[in-house]
């Protein structure tokens, strides 16, 4: 199902975030074994005598393994190798790649999960797996390090947006990750930007999203700045292919005064859950102004934007 076009929205969904292009390139989702089945099904018959022979001459010896051994065989393997060809070798080898075993001790062997884990702690732990590997922040430039790349829907209210270092004039350093440097920071009139996450174009396919609903984070931090009050505001929307609304958060106009006790970074997170079926995009939306209305930009300052899906 290729990516939708929606008519109400002035930029396209962002390609996968750079974090996913790391990702191996061999998963593949759970609903994909069945096509990928039948490609090797058709060219079952295009194998060499030689090669059939040698399958022959090992399937006795594997048949042989004792479970526990067995799993722990193909446990070493790829996971794209486990649906696409070791579920189609035999009934006993469909059911183990289907069954939860195999696929909590990869967890376990790849530091997924703590080693000795409860194997009824989750009822699909091949789902876990999956969601667990492609696990990252789905928002492009969270931080300005590519000025404002990767944005659409950009308000420049007042002066604008502009994307600052930090701490900043009158501001607070980011203590929660040194690998921050940097911030959007907001003008005189509301200044405001947004992604939309197109999830399919991600990596989660239908029947994960609308069977197993995981659990979908946003979180954003704003600061304000010690010698100007500051309105901040953000808004997440799960979308369906045809742009309808789905579920939403709205955190309203955050006020923040100057010289306050929350001078510092402030986190707001929401977790969507139990949304439904029919969610195919995330759109974030933030904003900020100063309430002085001083021309410059002592307005909100916003920064490690995220988008999660999480395991």
């Amino acid at each position: 199902m290729g990516p939708a076009v929606f008519p109400g929205l002035s930029c396209s969904p962002p390609g996968p975030s750079a974090e996913s292009v790391g990702q191996p390139e061999e998963e593949v989702s759970p609903e994909g074994q069945q096509e990928e089945a039948g490609a090797e099904e058709a060219s079952a018959g295009e194998e060499r005598p030689e090669e059939e022979e040698e399958e022959a001459a090992a399937a006795p010896y594997l048949d042989e393994l004792p479970e526990p051994l067995l799993l722990r065989v193909l446990a070493e393997l790829p996971a794209a190798q486990l649906v696409q060809a070791c579920r189609l070798v035999c009934l006993r080898w469909k059911e183990l790649v289907d069954g939860a075993p195999l696929w909590l001790l990869k967890c376990q062997q790849e530091g997924l999960v703590p080693e000795g884990g409860a194997e009824d702690e989750r009822d699909h732990w091949q789902q876990f797996y999956f969601l667990s590997k492609r696990r990252r922040n789905l928002l492009r430039n969270p931080c300005g390090e590519e000025d404002l790349e990767g944005w659409c829907d950009v308000e420049h209210g007042g002066d604008g947006w502009r994307v600052e270092d930090l701490p900043g004039d009158c501001g607070a350093e980011f203590i929660h990750d040194e690998s921050v440097k940097k911030y959007f920071a907001s003008s005189f009139e509301w200044c405001r930007k947004a992604q939309v996450i197109d999830l399919q174009a991600e990596g989660y396919w239908e029947e994960l999203l609308d069977t197993t609903q995981p659990a979908i984070v946003a979180k954003d931090w704003y600061s304000g700045r010690s010698d100007a009050g500051c309105l901040y505001e953000l808004t997440v929307k799960l979308l369906s292919e045809h742009e309808d609304v789905l579920a939403e958060f709205s955190s309203g106009q955050v006020a923040v005064p100057p010289d306050s006790d929350d001078a510092g970074w402030i986190q707001i997170s929401h977790t969507f859950t139990d949304y439904g079926p029919g969610v195919r995009f995330v759109r974030f939306e933030h904003g900020g102004q100063d309430s002085v209305y001083w021309k410059g930009w002592f307005g909100a300052r916003v920064t490690n934007s995220s988008v999660w899906v999480e395991p």
